[in-house]
């Protein structure tokens, strides 16, 4: 009865593995694929609960600071996939901070995706702005 309750845990425990690396391979292909744009800003979120749904997005904004791309992939399972938003394209920064559209855990993702473009875009400007005597 011990070896058949710990085939099946080690089985899943398996499956749940390779499942969480399918997951990830997902991910990673997703943003390489958006990071391949030569000019702007790229951020990630996530927003993630104990126990439920959680939401991962990837945003793309300009050099002037407006969003080009906005994807977003929620659900409990390995199953879930990146969708298009097309709802926060074309915002500015400071429009999608305050935006109300949307399921709140999303926005929650995106607003930490935000976040790192918004100090993404501060760090460059900051390079620009030095001035070397």
């Amino acid at each position: 009865m011990w070896g058949t309750f710990i085939f099946i845990f080690a089985a899943m425990w398996t499956l749940q593995f390779l499942m969480t690396q399918w997951q990830v391979k997902q991910y990673k292909a997703k943003v390489n694929m958006l990071s391949s744009k030569k000019t702007g800003f790229l951020g990630t979120g996530y927003y993630k609960k104990r126990f439920g749904f959680g939401a991962v997005a990837i945003l793309i904004s300009d050099t002037e600071g407006f969003i080009k791309e906005a994807h977003v992939m929620r659900g409990l399972t390995i199953f879930a996939k990146f969708k298009e938003k097309p709802e926060w394209k074309g915002l500015s920064l400071e429009e999608c901070r305050f935006y109300q559209g949307g399921k709140e855990k999303e926005r929650f993702a995106v607003q930490n995706a935000l976040e790192l473009i918004i100090k993404e875009k501060a760090s460059k400007d900051k390079e620009e702005r030095v001035w070397i005597s």
